[in-house]
Protein backbone atom coordinates (compact mmCIF):
# COMPACT_ATOMS: atom_id res chain seq x y z
CA UNK A 1 0.00 0.00 0.00
CA UNK A 2 1.48 3.46 -1.23
CA UNK A 3 1.89 5.91 1.67
CA UNK A 4 -0.44 8.79 1.06
CA UNK A 5 2.56 11.34 0.10
CA UNK A 6 4.12 8.76 -2.04
CA UNK A 7 0.67 8.37 -3.42
CA UNK A 8 -0.07 12.03 -4.41
CA UNK A 9 3.13 12.24 -5.38
CA UNK A 10 2.39 9.62 -8.15
CA UNK A 11 -0.68 11.22 -9.32
CA UNK A 12 0.74 14.05 -10.10
CA UNK A 13 3.12 12.78 -12.01
CA UNK A 14 0.90 10.87 -13.99
CA UNK A 15 -1.37 13.92 -14.62
CA UNK A 16 1.55 15.66 -15.79
CA UNK A 17 2.61 12.99 -18.20
CA UNK A 18 -1.15 13.05 -19.49
CA UNK A 19 -1.60 16.26 -20.40
CA UNK A 20 1.54 16.56 -21.99
CA UNK A 21 0.86 15.62 -25.68
CA UNK A 22 2.08 12.67 -26.92
CA UNK A 23 4.92 13.98 -29.99
CA UNK A 24 4.69 10.87 -31.87
CA UNK A 25 0.89 10.48 -32.51
CA UNK A 26 -2.13 12.91 -32.82
CA UNK A 27 -3.75 13.14 -29.65
CA UNK A 28 -7.95 12.75 -29.96
CA UNK A 29 -9.26 16.01 -31.56
CA UNK A 30 -6.26 17.43 -33.32
CA UNK A 31 -6.24 18.41 -37.01
CA UNK A 32 -3.65 16.52 -38.52
CA UNK A 33 -0.95 18.23 -41.01
CA UNK A 34 0.70 15.99 -43.31
CA UNK A 35 2.88 16.89 -46.21
CA UNK A 36 2.68 13.77 -48.32
CA UNK A 37 -0.58 11.08 -48.60
CA UNK A 38 -2.50 13.78 -47.32
CA UNK A 39 -5.65 11.30 -45.80
CA UNK A 40 -9.68 12.23 -45.87
CA UNK A 41 -9.61 15.57 -43.32
CA UNK A 42 -6.16 16.47 -42.93
CA UNK A 43 -4.31 19.29 -44.37
CA UNK A 44 -1.33 19.06 -45.82
CA UNK A 45 0.39 22.24 -44.40
CA UNK A 46 0.21 23.84 -41.40
CA UNK A 47 -1.44 27.13 -42.64
CA UNK A 48 -4.20 25.52 -43.78
CA UNK A 49 -4.89 23.65 -40.66
CA UNK A 50 -4.65 27.36 -38.61
CA UNK A 51 -6.92 28.40 -41.64
CA UNK A 52 -9.35 25.75 -40.85
CA UNK A 53 -9.75 26.67 -37.11
CA UNK A 54 -11.49 30.27 -37.78
CA UNK A 55 -11.23 33.05 -35.49
CA UNK A 56 -14.59 32.61 -33.79
CA UNK A 57 -13.68 30.04 -31.28
CA UNK A 58 -11.93 30.24 -27.59
CA UNK A 59 -12.34 26.87 -27.17
CA UNK A 60 -8.53 25.08 -26.89
CA UNK A 61 -7.10 23.49 -29.79
CA UNK A 62 -4.22 21.48 -30.92
CA UNK A 63 -2.53 21.29 -34.36
CA UNK A 64 -0.70 18.42 -34.84
CA UNK A 65 2.42 18.53 -38.26
CA UNK A 66 3.83 14.84 -39.43
CA UNK A 67 7.45 15.19 -40.41
CA UNK A 68 8.45 17.34 -43.31
CA UNK A 69 9.74 20.37 -44.46
CA UNK A 70 6.66 22.88 -44.74
CA UNK A 71 7.52 26.10 -47.55
CA UNK A 72 5.31 28.27 -46.26
CA UNK A 73 4.73 31.28 -44.05
CA UNK A 74 2.04 30.75 -41.27
CA UNK A 75 0.00 33.57 -39.08
CA UNK A 76 -1.70 32.69 -36.27
CA UNK A 77 -4.07 34.39 -34.87
CA UNK A 78 -6.69 31.72 -33.39
CA UNK A 79 -8.56 33.54 -30.51
CA UNK A 80 -8.22 30.09 -28.09
CA UNK A 81 -5.35 28.23 -26.53
CA UNK A 82 -3.27 26.23 -29.42
CA UNK A 83 -0.62 23.84 -29.22
CA UNK A 84 1.44 23.36 -32.31
CA UNK A 85 3.30 19.75 -32.15
CA UNK A 86 5.93 18.76 -34.67
CA UNK A 87 6.19 14.73 -34.76
CA UNK A 88 9.58 13.64 -32.69
CA UNK A 89 10.44 10.61 -31.10
CA UNK A 90 12.60 12.90 -28.83
CA UNK A 91 10.37 15.69 -27.18
CA UNK A 92 12.98 17.14 -24.95
CA UNK A 93 15.27 18.22 -27.40
CA UNK A 94 15.47 19.96 -30.72
CA UNK A 95 18.80 18.23 -32.02
CA UNK A 96 16.27 15.40 -33.26
CA UNK A 97 13.52 17.31 -34.85
CA UNK A 98 11.75 16.05 -37.97
CA UNK A 99 9.46 18.89 -38.90
CA UNK A 100 10.62 22.25 -40.53
CA UNK A 101 8.72 25.20 -41.63
CA UNK A 102 10.70 27.70 -43.49
CA UNK A 103 10.37 30.49 -45.92
CA UNK A 104 12.59 33.28 -47.91
CA UNK A 105 10.74 37.01 -47.14
CA UNK A 106 12.98 40.08 -46.13
CA UNK A 107 11.88 42.85 -43.83
CA UNK A 108 12.54 44.76 -47.45
CA UNK A 109 10.37 43.24 -49.55
CA UNK A 110 7.83 42.42 -46.43
CA UNK A 111 7.16 46.43 -45.75
CA UNK A 112 8.08 45.67 -42.00
CA UNK A 113 9.82 43.23 -39.51
CA UNK A 114 7.04 41.40 -38.59
CA UNK A 115 5.80 40.80 -42.18
CA UNK A 116 8.72 39.14 -42.95
CA UNK A 117 8.26 36.06 -40.42
CA UNK A 118 8.15 32.42 -41.38
CA UNK A 119 5.81 32.31 -38.35
CA UNK A 120 3.68 35.18 -36.80
CA UNK A 121 2.41 34.40 -33.69
CA UNK A 122 -0.63 37.33 -32.87
CA UNK A 123 -2.31 35.93 -29.42
CA UNK A 124 -2.20 35.12 -25.76
CA UNK A 125 -1.57 31.77 -24.81
CA UNK A 126 0.05 30.08 -27.71
CA UNK A 127 2.38 26.70 -27.03
CA UNK A 128 5.06 24.87 -29.68
CA UNK A 129 6.61 21.80 -29.00
CA UNK A 130 9.58 20.39 -31.73
CA UNK A 131 9.08 22.87 -34.81
CA UNK A 132 12.40 24.01 -36.32
CA UNK A 133 11.37 27.53 -38.03
CA UNK A 134 13.71 29.11 -40.18
CA UNK A 135 14.20 32.09 -42.77
CA UNK A 136 16.37 31.46 -45.59
CA UNK A 137 16.45 34.61 -46.53
CA UNK A 138 20.57 35.33 -45.36
CA UNK A 139 22.96 37.79 -45.46
CA UNK A 140 22.79 40.18 -48.64
CA UNK A 141 24.87 43.55 -48.51
CA UNK A 142 22.73 45.12 -46.85
CA UNK A 143 18.69 45.19 -45.77
CA UNK A 144 19.23 41.91 -44.09
CA UNK A 145 16.84 42.25 -41.57
CA UNK A 146 14.54 38.92 -42.36
CA UNK A 147 12.48 36.99 -38.99
CA UNK A 148 11.82 33.26 -38.32
CA UNK A 149 9.74 34.28 -35.69
CA UNK A 150 7.35 37.42 -35.04
CA UNK A 151 6.05 36.96 -31.03
CA UNK A 152 2.86 39.18 -30.23
CA UNK A 153 1.11 38.06 -27.31
CA UNK A 154 0.79 36.75 -23.58
CA UNK A 155 1.58 33.25 -22.18
CA UNK A 156 3.47 32.34 -25.05
CA UNK A 157 5.79 29.05 -25.04
CA UNK A 158 8.27 27.39 -27.71
CA UNK A 159 9.35 23.74 -26.17
CA UNK A 160 12.52 21.94 -27.96
CA UNK A 161 12.49 24.25 -31.05
CA UNK A 162 14.91 25.68 -33.57
CA UNK A 163 14.61 29.25 -34.81
CA UNK A 164 17.31 30.46 -37.65
CA UNK A 165 17.82 33.26 -39.67
CA UNK A 166 20.35 36.06 -40.03
CA UNK A 167 19.58 39.52 -38.64
CA UNK A 168 16.15 39.41 -36.84
CA UNK A 169 15.66 35.81 -36.28
CA UNK A 170 13.54 35.96 -33.29
CA UNK A 171 10.91 38.90 -32.57
CA UNK A 172 9.31 39.18 -29.12
CA UNK A 173 7.42 42.15 -28.89
CA UNK A 174 5.01 42.37 -26.50
CA UNK A 175 3.28 39.96 -23.64
CA UNK A 176 5.47 37.34 -22.01
CA UNK A 177 7.64 34.31 -23.99
CA UNK A 178 9.25 30.83 -22.25
CA UNK A 179 11.87 28.85 -24.52
CA UNK A 180 12.71 25.89 -23.22
CA UNK A 181 15.58 23.69 -24.71
CA UNK A 182 15.44 25.83 -27.90
CA UNK A 183 18.06 26.82 -30.35
CA UNK A 184 18.54 30.35 -32.00
CA UNK A 185 20.65 31.27 -34.81
CA UNK A 186 21.77 34.68 -36.35
CA UNK A 187 24.17 37.12 -36.39
CA UNK A 188 22.76 41.24 -35.80
CA UNK A 189 20.40 41.78 -32.94
CA UNK A 190 18.77 38.21 -33.51
CA UNK A 191 16.84 38.31 -30.21
CA UNK A 192 14.93 41.98 -29.91
CA UNK A 193 11.99 43.71 -29.42
CA UNK A 194 10.42 46.50 -27.28
CA UNK A 195 7.83 45.81 -24.37
CA UNK A 196 8.16 41.86 -23.85
CA UNK A 197 9.27 40.02 -21.23
CA UNK A 198 11.08 36.94 -22.42
CA UNK A 199 12.99 34.05 -20.67
CA UNK A 200 15.41 31.27 -22.37
CA UNK A 201 16.15 28.62 -20.42
CA UNK A 202 18.61 25.34 -21.26
CA UNK A 203 18.82 26.79 -24.84
CA UNK A 204 21.73 27.50 -27.38
CA UNK A 205 22.68 30.45 -28.96
CA UNK A 206 24.34 30.22 -32.07
CA UNK A 207 26.07 33.05 -33.80
CA UNK A 208 27.30 32.75 -37.71
CA UNK A 209 28.51 36.22 -37.79
CA UNK A 210 29.89 39.02 -36.04
CA UNK A 211 27.36 41.12 -34.13
CA UNK A 212 25.19 41.34 -31.13
CA UNK A 213 22.94 38.77 -29.48
CA UNK A 214 20.02 40.98 -27.85
CA UNK A 215 18.42 44.58 -29.28
CA UNK A 216 15.76 45.80 -26.50
CA UNK A 217 13.84 48.64 -26.57
CA UNK A 218 11.53 48.88 -23.78
CA UNK A 219 9.23 51.97 -23.12
CA UNK A 220 10.83 54.20 -20.59
CA UNK A 221 10.60 52.47 -17.32
CA UNK A 222 8.66 49.85 -18.54
CA UNK A 223 8.86 46.13 -19.59
CA UNK A 224 10.90 44.72 -21.69
CA UNK A 225 13.40 42.29 -21.08
CA UNK A 226 15.50 39.30 -21.95
CA UNK A 227 16.89 36.57 -19.58
CA UNK A 228 19.29 34.02 -20.27
CA UNK A 229 19.38 30.80 -17.78
CA UNK A 230 21.58 28.10 -18.06
CA UNK A 231 21.81 28.72 -21.52
CA UNK A 232 25.40 28.55 -24.12
CA UNK A 233 26.67 30.83 -26.44
CA UNK A 234 28.68 29.58 -29.60
CA UNK A 235 29.71 29.88 -32.81
CA UNK A 236 27.05 28.27 -35.36
CA UNK A 237 28.32 25.59 -37.58
CA UNK A 238 27.16 28.06 -40.53
CA UNK A 239 29.35 30.65 -40.01
CA UNK A 240 32.08 31.28 -42.38
CA UNK A 241 35.14 32.52 -40.60
CA UNK A 242 36.50 32.33 -36.88
CA UNK A 243 34.05 34.66 -34.75
CA UNK A 244 36.62 34.58 -31.79
CA UNK A 245 35.77 38.13 -30.06
CA UNK A 246 33.68 39.25 -32.66
CA UNK A 247 30.17 38.92 -30.95
CA UNK A 248 28.37 40.51 -28.08
CA UNK A 249 25.84 39.50 -25.67
CA UNK A 250 23.50 42.64 -26.28
CA UNK A 251 23.61 46.31 -27.29
CA UNK A 252 20.99 49.09 -26.53
CA UNK A 253 17.91 49.94 -29.24
CA UNK A 254 16.94 51.69 -27.02
CA UNK A 255 17.55 54.04 -23.49
CA UNK A 256 16.39 51.39 -21.09
CA UNK A 257 17.48 48.09 -23.11
CA UNK A 258 17.49 44.90 -20.26
CA UNK A 259 19.36 41.65 -20.36
CA UNK A 260 20.56 39.35 -18.27
CA UNK A 261 22.52 36.26 -18.62
CA UNK A 262 23.08 33.93 -15.66
CA UNK A 263 24.49 30.79 -14.80
CA UNK A 264 25.14 30.44 -18.79
CA UNK A 265 28.05 29.23 -20.73
CA UNK A 266 29.62 32.13 -23.06
CA UNK A 267 32.38 30.99 -24.97
CA UNK A 268 35.35 32.93 -26.99
CA UNK A 269 33.28 34.51 -29.79
CA UNK A 270 32.25 36.79 -26.73
CA UNK A 271 34.21 40.52 -27.35
CA UNK A 272 35.94 41.29 -24.08
CA UNK A 273 34.04 44.23 -23.46
CA UNK A 274 30.87 42.11 -23.10
CA UNK A 275 28.41 44.40 -24.46
CA UNK A 276 28.13 47.13 -27.11
CA UNK A 277 26.65 50.49 -27.62
CA UNK A 278 23.88 50.93 -29.90
CA UNK A 279 26.56 53.17 -32.46
CA UNK A 280 28.86 56.12 -31.87
CA UNK A 281 26.39 58.38 -32.25
CA UNK A 282 23.13 57.22 -30.56
CA UNK A 283 25.05 54.53 -27.72
CA UNK A 284 21.44 54.47 -25.80
CA UNK A 285 23.44 53.68 -22.72
CA UNK A 286 22.38 55.88 -20.10
CA UNK A 287 19.83 53.54 -18.31
CA UNK A 288 20.44 50.05 -19.62
CA UNK A 289 20.15 47.05 -17.32
CA UNK A 290 22.96 44.48 -18.70
CA UNK A 291 24.19 41.89 -16.08
CA UNK A 292 25.61 39.16 -15.73
CA UNK A 293 26.00 36.36 -12.97
CA UNK A 294 28.06 33.73 -12.74
CA UNK A 295 28.41 32.32 -16.10
CA UNK A 296 31.23 30.32 -17.40
CA UNK A 297 33.22 29.49 -20.30
CA UNK A 298 36.61 31.29 -22.39
CA UNK A 299 34.30 34.49 -22.86
CA UNK A 300 32.57 34.83 -19.50
CA UNK A 301 35.49 36.74 -17.69
CA UNK A 302 34.48 40.20 -16.30
CA UNK A 303 37.43 42.14 -15.74
CA UNK A 304 36.84 43.82 -19.18
CA UNK A 305 33.47 44.57 -19.21
CA UNK A 306 31.62 47.98 -20.52
CA UNK A 307 31.49 50.79 -18.02
CA UNK A 308 27.46 50.40 -18.40
CA UNK A 309 26.79 46.88 -17.65
CA UNK A 310 26.95 44.87 -14.39
CA UNK A 311 27.99 41.95 -13.03
CA UNK A 312 25.44 40.85 -10.52
CA UNK A 313 25.54 39.74 -6.82
CA UNK A 314 23.75 36.97 -5.63
CA UNK A 315 20.73 38.87 -4.00
CA UNK A 316 20.52 40.91 -7.62
CA UNK A 317 20.38 37.70 -9.89
CA UNK A 318 17.40 36.75 -7.71
CA UNK A 319 15.48 39.87 -9.37
CA UNK A 320 15.90 38.01 -12.65
CA UNK A 321 14.28 34.87 -11.79
CA UNK A 322 11.57 33.33 -13.19
CA UNK A 323 8.64 34.60 -11.42
CA UNK A 324 9.89 37.96 -11.40
CA UNK A 325 10.28 38.09 -15.07
CA UNK A 326 7.23 36.07 -16.12
CA UNK A 327 4.86 36.57 -13.26
CA UNK A 328 3.75 35.01 -10.16
CA UNK A 329 1.59 32.53 -12.41
CA UNK A 330 4.07 31.49 -14.63
CA UNK A 331 3.90 27.58 -13.55
CA UNK A 332 -0.01 27.69 -14.71
CA UNK A 333 1.01 28.47 -18.39
CA UNK A 334 5.34 27.10 -18.80
CA UNK A 335 6.05 23.50 -19.64
CA UNK A 336 8.16 22.64 -16.46
CA UNK A 337 9.72 19.54 -18.05
CA UNK A 338 11.44 22.19 -20.20
CA UNK A 339 12.68 24.25 -16.91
Amino acid sequence: MLLPFAASALLALLATAEARPSSTTPSRGALVVRQHNTQHGEYSSVSAAVAALGNSSNEPATIFAHRGVYNEQVYITYPGPLTLIGETKHPRTYKSNLVTVTFNLSKNEAGQDDNSGTLRVHKDDFTMYNINVANTYGHPVSQSQALALSAYGKRQGYYGSSFTGYQDTVLTDTGSQYFGSCAVTGAVDFVFGETAATYFRGSDIFSVGAGCITAGKPKDGGMGIYVFDECTVQQGVAATNDLTGQVYLGRPWGDYAQSVYLNSNLSSIINPAGWSSWSSSTPNTDHVVYGEYQNTGSGASTSKRASFSTVLTTKQSQEYGIAEVLGSDWSDWVDEAYY
